[in-house]
């Protein structure tokens, strides 16, 4: 089996879900960086998207 980083992993998952319409800002692509790193938990992350999308 072939190691993968995290950044190639997010890479790929953005290749594919892009595929199929979806469109991400680099606010929200670098809030799931922060996530996989480990800077941010993952209740953080999921509060950051309901307060993002509770303004739009």
């Amino acid at each position: 089996m072939q190691n993968v980083t995290t950044e190639k992993a997010l890479k790929n998952q953005l290749a594919s879900v892009r595929m199929e319409g979806y469109r991400f800002s680099e606010k929200e692509i670098e809030n799931v960086r922060r996530c996989l790193n480990g800077e941010l938990s993952f209740k953080q992350f999921t509060d950051k998207i309901i307060k993002d999308a509770k303004r739009k």
